[in-house]
């Protein structure tokens, strides 16, 4: 009777914070009592003094819940008047509700939709007797598909109690002792908070309710029905919600509307031999006490993917005991004329992946451990358009024909590695070339021609002159990144020499003409009709830069136009006589001379670069600075010394004329005065 007072004491609360928090307020309005009806089965007392508790319940949704709340748990009564339970309730309204609680406050919150389900956990420290929820619930919709069973359970780890859904972990609370003294669990369904009998409770099941001892989970020998309410509960309102086992099988029961209403305490399973399901991977079914000679149901899964790349294959049952099955079928049944242990049996299979990004490759897929996986590709190029194709290199193994082999011992990736090719193509009207063919994306081409020239005579010929307009050169090489098709181009070509002239039209001699940044020295054969630029020559040790174009009409000479002058420098007097200056001078090209102007006061430097000269000129004491370029003729003016002396006695007759005057205007004063 404790148990089922601290069990019924636990749900209410849950429920109270739950589905009270949005139907409160229309229950109160009311003036009829609360009702708290359960249902559903006790543990016989060998269950007690265990350390948690286990269940598999039905999920069936949606339920038609119009006031307070229904649940599904499986709870007990610890050994110092604690309480813990664990399983999955309904709310009849939607809205928030806090996610979890302590006796010390109360942290975030979920929102739930009525009559969807979701998982809870709930515990009462000892010597409890309010009506607070310590515990929390899952989120919306949280306990898997209609009609599937999900485990609920409980179990203590020393003093700690864990909750769990499924295998996951929900929740965990210090409660101070580690084990459930004298009482024994039991597994209800609810309807909690309601103010009448008339929700319809569709039914639910119930299977393996199981006690941990000695750290393996037992299932219960023998449970009895409960049908009454919860502490605190109105009774003038009967339960009309039964229990009954199903199908003649131990430990496997439904509660619900229109189910058998016993007399608490009624036998639902009593003896029955066990069934052990043994089984190393997969969620297998089965396990379980079931009455004598009842036929059970046991099943594996086919395959149970540890990875998306690693499985497990049931293989076949080894079964042992009266009535048992051994055999390949995964879905089968055993005959319950004993205790039986059935025994899946599984293999390793791997997955190879087989990946060409051209093409396709064959031999991927599942292989035993240790197999070996035959892998091919069906071709080894592949025409993308024209001029480009993808040709096969090998495979990631460092296999290089196409069809390979990989022994698995572990999940294994393959593919083909692939080289983009681009063709290049050369055609010309004379000679013949080499380099055509196909590249790879990026490597370096190297094309020719056999002869440059052909047709020659001793000033013209028929040359060589670019493939398509993009290379000049007949033996070249450049980087393939897309399909190339190149006509070698040809042109007539005339001997022709560059002839220098400066200013004065006369011809002078240069080392060199730079030609479309080439040095051309003396007769050069050049392209008819195609325009040259002369860029440049050397002269008296200056470098000349020009900007000249020229076009070949035929062979013979061009005459090109260098800026170099013949400069006079003129040294005169003020009196525009010539004097005979030394003249210091400076250069285009860095160097300095000094020259005499003479009696006739001349000097001429012929074919000066640029006609630059810079420096001075001295004549005697006298100096003029000196600065010529581009063809100018600078004049360079002296005052004469003789002059110079001529003029200071002017100014100082000029002085003693001024003197003497005063001195006569003063005397004249005085003898007036």
């Amino acid at each position: 009777m404790t148990s089922l007072v601290s069990t019924t004491r636990g749900l209410r609360a849950v429920f109270l914070l739950l589905a009270a928090l949005i139907a409160v307020s229309a229950i109160a309005a009311t003036s009829v009592g609360q009702y708290w009806f359960q249902t559903g089965a006790d543990s016989d007392k060998s269950a007690a003094f265990n350390n948690g508790a286990s269940v598999y319940i039905q999920t069936i949704k949606p339920q038609s819940v119009q006031a307070g709340a229904f649940g599904f748990w499986v709870g007990e009564t610890l050994s110092n008047g604690a309480f813990v339970q664990v399983g999955y309730e309904i709310p009849n309204a939607s809205g928030y509700y806090p996610a979890s609680c302590s006796p010390s406050s109360c942290n975030g919150s979920t929102y739930l939709y009525a009559g969807k389900p979701t998982w809870f956990w709930e515990y009462f420290p000892s010597g409890y007797t309010g009506s607070g929820f310590y515990g929390g619930i899952g989120q919306n919709d949280a306990v898997g598909e209609n009609g599937t069973f999900n485990r609920y359970w409980f179990a203590a780890n020393g003093s700690v109690w864990n909750f769990y859904f499924n295998n996951q972990k929900v929740g965990t609370v210090s409660l101070g002792v580690t084990d459930s003294g004298s009482y024994s669990p039991s597994a209800y369904g609810e309807i909690a908070d309601t103010n009448n009998n008339n929700a319809f409770l569709s039914p639910v099941l119930f299977k393996n309710l199981s006690y941990l001892s000695d750290g393996t989970f037992k299932l219960i020998p023998a449970g009895y029905s409960y049908v009454g309410y919860g502490v605190g509960s109105e009774k003038t309102l009967p339960n009309v919600y039964g229990v009954q086992e199903v199908e003649g099988r131990a430990d496997f029961f439904q509660v619900g509307s229109g189910v058998t209403l016993p007399q608490n305490g009624t036998s639902l399973w009593t003896s029955a031999y066990h069934l052990a399901i043994v089984s190393q991977y997969g969620n297998s079914t089965g396990s379980g006490y079931y009455t004598t000679f009842s036929k059970v149901n046991i099943s594996t899964p086919q395959y149970v993917y540890i990875t998306p790349q690693e499985r497990e294959v049931f293989t076949g049952w080894a079964g042992s005991g009266p009535g048992s099955y051994s055999g390949p079928l995964a879905f089968s049944s055993v005959n319950m004329q004993g205790n039986i242990t059935e025994a899946a049996t599984w293999k390793t299979e791997y997955y190879l992946t087989a990946f060409t990004p051209f093409g396709s490759a064959s031999g991927g897929g599942w292989y035993p451990a240790n197999a070996t996986a035959d892998v091919s590709l069906n071709s080894t190029y592949l025409n993308v358009s024209q001029g480009v194709r993808e040709v096969f290199q090998g495979w990631s193994n460092g296999a290089t024909d196409r069809n390979t082999s990989v022994v698995m011992r572990a999940p294994g990736n393959i593919s083909a590695r692939w080289q983009l090719q681009y063709f290049v193509g050369l055609s010309s009207q004379y000679g013949s070339t080499a380099g055509s063919g196909w590249y790879d994306n990026g490597s370096k081409a190297t094309i020719s021609l056999s002869e440059d020239y052909f047709n020659s005579s001793s000033s013209t010929r028929i040359a060589f002159y670019s493939w398509s307009g993009l290379y000049n050169s007949s033996n070249t090489s450049f980087a393939v990144l897309s399909p190339v098709s190149l006509v070698a181009q040809f042109k007539r070509q005339y001997l022709v020499t560059l002839v220098a002239q400066d200013s004065a039209f006369n011809r002078i001699s240069v080392p060199y003409f730079t030609v479309n940044g080439r040095k051309i020295n003396g007769s050069v054969m050049l392209f008819a009709g195609v325009p040259y630029n002369v860029t440049g020559t050397y002269y008296k040790g200056v470098e000349v830069p020009l900007n000249r174009t020229v076009s070949i009409a035929g062979a013979g000479n061009i005459t090109i136009a260098l800026p170099v002058y013949t400069v006079t420098i003129t040294s005169v007097s003020i009196l525009k006589k010539p004097v005979n200056a030394t003249v210091h001078a400076t250069f285009a090209n860095g160097t300095s001379s000094v020259y005499k102007t003479g009696q006739l006061g001349t000097l001429v430097l012929q074919d000066v670069p640029f006609g630059k000269v810079t420096g001075y000129a001295a004549y005697g004491p006298l100096v003029e600075s000196l600065s010529a370029s581009d063809g100018s003729n600078p004049t360079l003016t002296f005052l004469n010394p003789d002059i110079i002396f001529m003029m200071v006695g002017v100014i100082i007759v000029l002085i003693v004329y001024e003197v003497l005057a005063r001195r006569y205007h003063r005397k004249t004063e005085r003898k007036a005065g």
